[in-house]
């Protein structure tokens, strides 16, 4: 199963660069996994769906800020779990969904993995407009614990 691994956010907007955080420590622990790409982005949408073709699973780690959970929780989920906001909506192609781009590649004939296939690491966090290259305390000592998810969902 050809794996990509991607570190989403933007590292100089504090907690929001904790995905690419993340992706690099697991990148210096990938020994067993020589086939499984890890890159980091700073993409949505239909460009990020774009860096997706021709993998049959992906596993995305990011920020989340919802609210619904504590500072620094990391949430594993897949997308086919995920709400997708914009369906039915008439959105810019800047704004789709990676949901909506997803199905705009597979229904173009793209080779892109199901929504089952697409997991996300996600670590609650308020301050992701913040610009320094620094986490908060909580989202910090959550980046040990995203690794070790990622780590398990490479073994299944």
């Amino acid at each position: 199963m050809k794996t990509i691994i991607v570190g989403l956010g933007n590292p100089i907007l504090g907690d929001d660069g904790v995905g690419w955080k993340v992706a690099e420590d697991v990148k210096r622990h990938l020994d067993k996994y020589p086939d499984v790409v890890v890159e980091c982005y700073s993409l949505a949408g239909l460009s990020l769906m774009e860096q997706l073709i021709g993998y049959d699973r992906v596993i995305l780690i990011d920020s989340l800020n919802t609210g619904n959970h504590k500072q620094g929780e990391v949430v594993v989920f897949t997308l086919d779990l995920l709400e997708d906001l914009t369906y039915g909506h008439s959105a810019s192609a800047h704004d789709a969904s990676l949901k909506t781009a997803l199905r705009v590649g597979r229904s173009m004939g793209e080779r892109l993995p199901a929504d089952r296939d697409v997991h996300v690491v996600a670590i609650e966090a308020q301050h992701v407009y913040d610009f320094k290259e620094e986490f908060t305390p909580a989202v910090a000592a959550s980046v040990p614990v995203a690794v070790d998810k990622v780590r398990e969902l490479l073994k299944t």
